[in-house]
């Protein structure tokens, strides 16, 4: 496709032209149109001016005019091959003075630009950089040529060839066409259904996208169950097609894939009965019968094992979510496939094989996210036959504490908002008021963040008279755990700082009470206890103030520092004591022991 552009300088000069012209004509003066071209028109009325004037402007044009062409059939390449892209000045002249740019999109972004006899490099796209070759052999002649290596499936599409003479311009453009033959189609038993046996064909590597069909030993068309096509990182794509056999006299079924650029095609079989056999006596996996529930930030530990106990170390084991391709981990021949993994799932997994000896395998994810919520599927491949156990993931975030806000009060009404945020799955949001019973909400809001968890906004009218306090609570729907916060409206505040006070202001007073008492039974011990010397015991001696006392002895027996020591005996051990303040009357009556 060919496109001059006429620039803007050109256009403006093209018009001043025909203005003189026109100018020219009616005043009945002659026209110049060029070297050797001279036209005159006496006397011509202002329509034949008019006409003239746009006869005139037609046949203007500039002397160094040129077009491009280029291939009119799409230039075909592998991925991984070199593809040669030309285009031609016509008439042929050199283009060593001009600027030739090819892009694809965007002439701003080029995949090669050629100004001033030189490459321009700083504004060529990224991914061309070090891929591109100028071919200048002709370019005398107007011949160009960009030679770009190491084909990619990106590298598939249109092409344009723009050249750019002063102030003319002109491109064509050019449509190139990557393809790829990728890996021979595989078909495995993926176990039966109720219906029939179930077949599996994949393939990778091809490109453009290719057609999957299946054939029975007739070769007459079957109808797939189900086609899923993925286009992998490096552009190629991963096919996957599923056939149900239904017909038990089936013996044998062929998976074709067919690449549409190249019209060409690879195909495989697989006898049914054989595999029939193979899969009836293979062994079975088996995983959890419960959902596994994992929080927000754990590791994830999928389990699956083979029944009965099988040294797995030379299986094929794959980890799924809804298709084979990408997987979430692969395992074969001992080593971990990191070619087929899942981009999300790349960094954040290992093998737990200790057990692969018996056939038991744990496959870990760190760090659970919101998006590795799900359904999973663990295969054990083993002759060519997968058998799998399916496996539930629950991922479970527990949010913040609710907080309650109030606007108003508007017309005797007062609007509270209870708001907390972390929560997966989606939560369940209740109002209650004081005794329990719920209250439904004015209205909830509860959005999705870029992490996949809940933020929630709950609302509630109240009156004042209505109610005294009411309770937000969000639970899990899963854990069957809550979290909830009580808001007390201004009266109830009010009764509740009152309950407040009279419960404290009766504890101080038991306490005051509790002193008190301590106080007075300490008084109450410390009586001072005087003994009578006109009844005591002759033998006794009192001390000096009546309050201790010693039994007489002879005086041979007796000194004045026994008397002393005895006194101080006795006021060492003290005199027993009783409530009141009685005086104590000591020996009446008795005999010295």
């Amino acid at each position: 496709m060919e496109r001059p552009w006429p620039d803007a300088l050109f256009l403006e000069k093209a018009a001043f032209q025909a203005l003189t012209c026109l100018w020219n004509l009616l005043c009945g003066r002659r026209v110049h149109l060029g070297p050797g071209r001279m036209v005159e028109f006496p006397g011509y009325s202002l329509s034949g001016g008019l006409a003239s004037f746009f006869f005139i402007l037609l046949s203007m044009k500039q002397s160094d005019d040129f077009r491009v062409t280029g291939s009119a059939h799409p230039i075909l390449a592998m991925v991984g091959e070199d593809a040669l892209l030309t285009c031609q000045l016509l008439p042929k002249r050199t283009a060593k003075h001009m600027e030739v740019r090819w892009y694809r999109l965007e002439p701003s972004t080029p995949v090669f630009l050629y100004r001033d006899g030189d490459e321009v490099t700083e504004i060529q796209m990224e991914e061309y950089r070090g891929r591109v070759e100028w071919i200048e052999d002709g370019v005398t002649e107007g011949s160009v040529a960009l030679k770009i290596h190491s084909l990619r499936p990106s590298d598939h599409g249109q092409y344009w060839c723009h050249f750019k003479d002063g102030n003319y311009l002109a491109e064509t453009s050019l449509l190139l066409q990557v393809a790829s033959l990728g890996s021979d189609p595989y078909i495995h038993m993926d176990g039966s259904v109720e219906s029939g046996l179930q077949l599996v064909c994949t393939a990778k590597g091809w490109f453009p996208e290719p057609q999957v069909s299946w054939k029975d030993i007739k070769g007459e068309n079957l109808l797939a169950f189900s086609n899923y096509n993925f286009q992998d990182e490096d552009g190629s794509f991963y096919v996957e097609s599923t056939l149900v056999v239904r017909d038990a006299s089936t013996e044998a079924v062929s998976c074709f894939i067919h690449n549409p650029s190249l019209t060409e095609e690879k195909g495989s079989d697989i006898s049914i009965p054989e595999k029939l056999q193979a899969e009836l006596a293979s062994l079975k996996v088996i995983g959890p019968s419960q959902p596994i529930l994992v929080r927000v930030g754990e590791d994830i530990q999928l389990t699956c094992s083979l029944a009965p106990r099988t040294d797995a170390r030379s299986m094929e084991v794959r980890w799924v979510r809804s298709h084979r391709h990408p997987a979430v981990y692969v395992y074969t021949d001992g080593a971990h496939v990191a070619g087929e993994q899942m981009a999300e799932y790349r960094g954040r997994t290992a093998l737990l094989s200790d057990a692969i000896s018996e056939g038991r395998l744990t496959l870990q994810i760190n760090d659970a996210r919101i998006s590795d919520d799900g359904k999973y599927c663990c295969l054990f491949e083993k002759d060519g036959v997968y058998q799998e156990a399916d496996l539930d993931l629950k991922i479970i975030g527990l949010g913040s504490s609710p907080q309650i806000s109030m606007e108003g009060p508007k017309d005797g009404e007062v609007k509270l908002k209870c708001t907390s945020e972390g929560w997966f799955p989606r939560p369940h949001v209740q109002w209650r008021d004081m005794e329990g019973n719920p209250i439904p909400s004015f209205s909830q809001d509860l959005t999705q963040g870029s992490q996949g968890l809940f933020h929630v906004e709950a609302f509630l009218l109240v009156t004042n008279s209505s109610v005294v306090n009411v309770t937000c609570s969000i639970s899990s729907p899963l854990l069957g755990e809550e979290k909830k916060t009580t808001f007390y409206t201004s009266e109830s505040r009010m009764i509740y700082l009152r309950n407040i006070l009279r419960i404290w202001g009766l504890l101080l007073l038991l306490l005051l009470v509790g002193v008190v008492g301590l106080i007075w039974r300490k008084s109450c011990r410390k009586v001072n206890e005087t003994l009578d010397s006109k009844t005591a015991h002759p033998e006794r001696i009192l001390s000096e103030g009546n309050k201790l006392v010693a039994y007489r002895q002879s005086s041979s027996q007796m000194s004045c520092n026994n008397v002393k020591a005895s006194f101080a005996s006795w006021d060492g051990r003290g005199l027993s004591q009783e409530r009141g303040t009685e005086r104590r009357r000591l020996g009446i009556g008795r005999d010295r022991p």
